[in-house]
């Protein structure tokens, strides 16, 4: 994914105060809000979150790219988690 991809992802998504490391992943200085999106994947490679990761309400069926590190909590209910 190039940087200019993850910019528009990122902006999409209302995603701010991020880093894009070398590996194409982000880290987030702040929390992360994707609830109710209707996604059926996370859209974006996440590595690090200074806050908390919400991804409840959606159709996802993996945790693929969610964040490796939160400082806070990960929120991930009413998905199709297998």
């Amino acid at each position: 994914m190039s940087e200019q991809e993850i910019i528009d992802i990122c902006e999409k998504y209302h995603i701010t105060n991020y880093t894009i490391n070398p590996d194409g992943s982000i880290d987030v200085d702040g929390d992360v809000d994707l609830l109710y999106l209707n996604l059926t994947k996370i859209p974006i490679k996440f590595n690090k979150i200074n806050g908390y990761f919400d991804c409840s309400y959606n159709n996802l069926t993996s945790l693929e790219n969610s964040p490796r590190w939160t400082k806070q909590s990960i929120f991930c209910i009413e998905n199709s988690l297998t």
